[in-house]
């Protein structure tokens, strides 16, 4: 069968998953007759325009490009059993160095199993998000800022990951009254030659003094609905390679308002076992206010990369932002400048505007 062919069935599919679903439920949702099994769908469109002047750089980049196109279904099985899948195509049309376009290429980008032992208790399988630090394990539509930091996701490359996940298994669980967290996963990591190396492992415990963020993705911000304060501590290991990280993360009401503050710091080593990824530090802060009468929330975000080796190029980025929420996530508009840092070169700048619609 043809690719065009292809991706006319997938639309068709999706047509005839939309035309059952709204009349049901006025949403895009499908339920069995008994209410035990249900279907969502949904989708995360970001729209964006960039200037960018890289570091060392005279020359500005200009584009206008699909920064992420998301198809995405959700539901559970029954009441034990639920499930998250997702596709991605990632900066579609957006200009390559040399003169192309980038190309409409879809991709799976989640697919979770979840199954709940008991209460507190869950097994997560499938292809995701390694826990290895919260920024790095934040739904992406929930974001404070336009995006990622650059240093969240270093040991993708390396350990043969996308964007942060990787295949595997690991338990979820919530004790003490829902105010800590445990996830201990295996995962692939690099398989070797002939598979045989060991798996991947990963470890990540949370305290919440107040309320927990129970969910497979953390939230970026919650516009001060409730009262999330997260402590929190990752390590990942394959053989000699390790990633040890440390983070808090803070939604908090003030009288009408909110203020949602972030810092990560991550410790990459790759050793041995991954020279590509020299021993660095890497660090996150970020810090928003939001304006509730007005939608409105400015934002600051610093990212720093320090190599051990001083004769590495250490980078650091500075970003201030305002994001306008014409509803929540669902919609809204952001724009940022970023003064781009690298030692031995000229600074470099971008300037960005994202119009994002999120469906789910």
């Amino acid at each position: 069968m043809s690719r065009q062919r292809i991706h006319s069935a997938a639309l068709a599919i999706v047509c005839a998953a939309l035309a059952c679903a709204m009349p049901a439920w006025a949403q895009w949702t499908v339920s069995s007759s008994d209410g035990a099994s249900q279907i969502k769908l949904g989708f995360l469109t970001q729209m964006q325009v960039e200037g960018l002047k890289s570091p060392g750089s005279q020359d500005w980049a200009q584009n206008v490009f699909v920064r992420r196109a998301r198809l995405m279904l959700g539901g559970r099985i029954d009441s034990r059993t639920s499930f998250f899948i997702d596709t991605e195509t990632a900066n579609l049309g957006k200009g390559q160095a040399a003169g192309a376009k980038v190309a409409n290429t879809v991709v799976l980008q989640d697919v979770v199993l979840t199954r709940t032992l008991r209460r507190g208790m869950n097994i997560d399988a499938g292809m995701m998000y390694t826990p290895s630090s919260h920024h790095s394990m934040q739904a992406v539509g929930s974001l404070l800022a336009m995006d990622y930091s650059p240093y969240s996701f270093l040991q993708s490359d390396v350990t043969d990951s996308k964007g942060g996940r990787d295949y595997g298994l690991q338990s979820r669980s919530y004790f003490a009254g829902q105010h800590a967290e445990l996830r201990l996963g295996a995962f692939q990591g690099d398989r070797g030659r002939n598979a045989t190396l060991p798996l991947r492992t990963a470890v990540r415990v949370v305290y919440y003094p107040f309320e927990a963020d129970t969910g497979f993705f953390y939230t970026g911000t919650a516009f001060g609905k409730r009262k999330l304060l997260a402590i929190g501590a990752s390590h990942d290991a394959q053989k000699s390679y390790a990633t040890w990280a440390g983070d808090v993360s803070l939604d908090w009401p003030v009288r009408s308002d909110c203020v949602t503050l972030q810092a990560d710091y991550m410790r990459y080593d790759g050793r041995e076992m991954f020279p590509a990824l020299p021993r660095q530090d890497a660090l996150l802060v970020e810090v928003g206010y939001t304006l509730h009468r007005a939608h409105l929330t400015p934002y600051v975000q610093y990212s720093d990369r320090d190599y051990e080796d001083p004769l590495r190029s250490d980078e650091s980025r500075w970003q201030g932002g305002l994001a306008y929420w014409f509803n929540g996530h669902r919609e809204s508009f952001k724009i940022h400048f970023t003064k781009l840092v690298r030692d031995a070169a000229s600074d470099g700048l971008q300037c960005a505007a994202e119009w994002q619609v999120l469906a789910f």
